[in-house]
This record gives structure tokens, sequence and C-alpha cells, in this order.
């Protein structure tokens, strides 16, 4: 017994040109000599002008503009104050920030400027100190706490201090 045919030859195809056979079988009748006698023209009698029929030309619609620059979220001014040798240097946490999604381009931020120490900060330790939207006081949020699973738990509330500037 034969086995099966698993293959196939490749699909021959052919495409004839259609040429149309009347151009191709009969030629054109030969031209046959007119001479033309050229005739006075009457003058043309000046018309009134008229407007001539405005043309609308369609046009590609213009190339999209490229999008806004993505401005930086405002945020509330914040630094991160460290203590050392009992007196306490802030870094500014904004001078870097990027917009979202944005690569970020090269920072060099200002170095650490002398500031007020809030209180209580040991010595060697760093906290984060913000200046809330419209007011003169800053505070110091703290961290969340670990919570047990499936429960919520509610942050502490923020610590007042003296603000570092």
């Amino acid at each position: 017994m034969r086995a099966p045919r698993r293959s196939f030859a490749n699909p021959f195809v052919i495409t004839l040109a259609a040429i149309p056979v009347a151009v191709a079988c009969n030629p054109p009748p030969p031209h046959s000599q007119v001479t033309v006698h050229p005739q006075p023209q009457p003058q043309p009698q000046p018309q009134p002008q008229q407007e001539a029929p405005t043309t609308v030309v369609m046009e590609n619609p213009p190339r999209p503009a490229p999008p806004p620059p993505t401005p930086v979220p405002a945020t509330d001014p914040s630094w991160h104050v460290t203590k050392k040798g009992g007196a306490c240097q802030a870094f500014d946490n904004n001078a870097c920030r990027i917009p979202p999604g944005q690569p970020a381009p090269p920072c060099n931020p200002p170095p650490p400027r002398a500031a007020n120490c809030p209180e209580p900060l040991a010595e060697g330790a760093g906290v984060t100190v913000t200046q809330l939207a419209g007011q003169a006081e800053c505070v110091v949020l703290p961290a969340m706490p670990k919570c047990p699973p499936n429960i919520s738990c509610n942050p502490p509330p923020p610590r007042k201090v003296t603000c570092p500037f």
C-alpha cells in the first residue's frame, strides 16, 4: 500500500496580458488632407467683468503640533535635614524634579545649606521637613505604620517643627 502524499509541487500561474483586438488588428485610418481658410473673426464686444469662481483646493491637514511640555506638578517645598556635629544642613528635595513619564535630564542640585534644626533631631539622623502650601509652619510627615493584613491603618498626624529657613 502506498503512503498518502504530504507535499505538493509549487503552483504554476500564467498571466496573460489582454490587448484590445480592434487596436492591434486594425490600423487607424489615414489622415485626409483638409485645407483650412482662415475667416475674419468679428471683434468681441467688451462684456462686464465677472468674478472668477473661487476654486477650493483640497490640502492635507497640517502636521500635528508636538505636545506642549508637561509642567512639573506643583509640590510643597520640602528639605531633607540632617544633623552632624551639632549643626544642621538642608538639601532641597525639589531641585531636580521632573514631570512623570519624561526622561531624566542631567541635574546638578545646589549644595546643602546651613539650616535650623527641627526638634528633636538626634546627632547623625535625618528627617524630611515639608512646608505646607500657604502656611508659614513646617511639618514632618511620619512614615506609614505596618498594619496587619486586610486591615487599613491611619498614619499618625504630622508633627509641627520649625522650618529650616
